[in-house]
């Protein structure tokens, strides 16, 4: 049985409800610019439409067939740990969607999803199957991609493309970008909600997705935390910040643990109590 939609809610970050309208504030009325093309020229927008999206639609369909002809393909009989976790992530969260995963070679520590035809691609770096990394991190990081697609975090899928194209002018990545980190925030929760609330491994894979698993274990998470605090509310924090997806990722490590130290106390060793203002 999945998770109950109120307690999916529960795992959302505080701010991306209101970073979601953010969007949508930018969104609709752009919308409304493309309606009104469409009416000024008489629909010679619409005939255009099934144009582009079939060559979107073919262009993804050979993309998709490079991947099966080039990657490997996540199963019972490869990656099986990978697999289970796939399904344990899909039961846990209740997300009935398709999932296809691929293992590609990629020396860095990470992962991503594509939402491509209706299924989910998970794109899985070679570098989370060594044996020194642990299923509960692989778990980790599948967890929060299964558990945002849950939340419906790619919903804007369909539109990739034409946000991309607005992202590209630059100045509505200001009011694109803060839904995109508060989402990144979210999906660090879920990860966590996927392997019980062991914060240990959630932020040792965290800290190996900034330095690797070889060097990772040398990171003294205490003093890493301390050091995104020393530009906290600066200008140059929020302007390094506030053009990319991404949020810092020492608060990703650090919102990770507050949010810990609320939902599973007991999961938080003495190592990771970091200050509460982190």
């Amino acid at each position: 049985m999945g998770l109950a939609k109120d307690e999916l809610h529960k795992l959302r970050h505080p701010s991306e409800t209101s970073r979601f309208y953010l969007t949508m504030f930018v969104l609709v009325p752009l919308g409304f610019v493309v309606a009104t093309l469409t009416i000024a020229t008489f629909g010679t927008i619409l005939l255009l439409a099934p144009i582009i999206l079939f060559i979107i639609w073919f262009f993804l369909r050979v993309t998709v067939a490079s991947w099966m002809n080039n990657l490997i393909q996540v199963s019972d009989n490869s990656f099986p740990i990978a697999q289970r976790a796939i399904r344990e992530a899909k039961d846990r969260f209740g997300y009935k969607g398709k999932v296809e995963a691929y293992v590609f070679e990629e020396g860095s520590y990470n992962a991503k999803i594509l939402p491509l035809l209706g299924t989910k691609f998970l794109l899985l770096h070679s570098e989370l199957m060594k044996k020194e990394n642990s299923e509960d991190e692989l778990r980790f990081i599948i967890g929060r991609f299964i558990g945002a697609a849950a939340a419906k975090h790619y919903r804007f899928g369909w539109l990739q493309f034409f946000i991309s194209s607005i992202e590209r002018l630059f100045i509505f990545n200001l009011l694109l970008y803060p839904f995109e980190r508060a989402t990144k925030l979210s999906g660090d929760r879920m990860g966590l909600y996927m392997i019980d609330g062991d914060v240990s491994v959630a932020v040792i894979s965290m800290v190996k997705m900034t330095i690797g698993s070889d060097l990772a274990y040398q990171v003294n998470i205490r003093a890493y935390v301390a050091q995104g605090l020393q530009y906290n509310g600066s200008f140059f924090s929020w302007f390094a910040r506030a053009f990319s997806p991404f949020p810092h990722h020492c608060k990703r490590v650090s919102e990770l643990i507050d949010f810990a130290k609320e939902r599973y106390p007991e999961k938080v060793p003495t190592a990771l109590d970091v200050a509460p203002d982190s």
